[in-house]
């Protein structure tokens, strides 16, 4: 493989990794849309439950596939010769704590909205 097949794999991860995260933001948005409605199903502990628990299953699926696309930038960057590292070095991956950190608070952000902010009711 040679440097730009490389470079455009790399470049191909951060785009799925845009990617996931756009779909997290739309999923959360959505989940807190149907909250923010005020409809009065929205107020049933089965809801809140039954949406706590499908977001759940997928911030898990969303944070396994970030993590895994984030592990395959920071193992193609190394790959990269001299006269691409500097490029190969803007796409440098945030740190995986760091981003578990950031994923988990957003997570907690989105549980505590179902289940602790008051919305408008009908």
């Amino acid at each position: 493989m040679d440097q730009n097949e490389l470079m455009n794999l790399i470049f191909g991860r951060v785009d799925a990794l845009n990617g996931y995260w756009n779909l997290y933001i739309a999923v959360t948005l959505g989940i807190l849309g149907i909250m923010a409605s005020g409809k009065k199903f929205t107020k049933q502990t089965s809801i809140k439950t039954l949406l706590t628990v499908a977001f759940l299953v997928f911030a898990y699926s969303n944070w396994s596939a970030i993590s895994g696309t984030n592990e395959q930038r920071r193992l193609l960057i190394p790959l990269v010769t001299a006269s691409y590292s500097s490029v190969a070095q803007l796409t440098e991956p945030p740190l995986y704590w760091l981003l578990a950190l950031y994923h988990g608070a957003l997570d907690l952000l989105v549980i505590g909205g179902i289940w602790l902010v008051r919305w408008p009711s009908e």
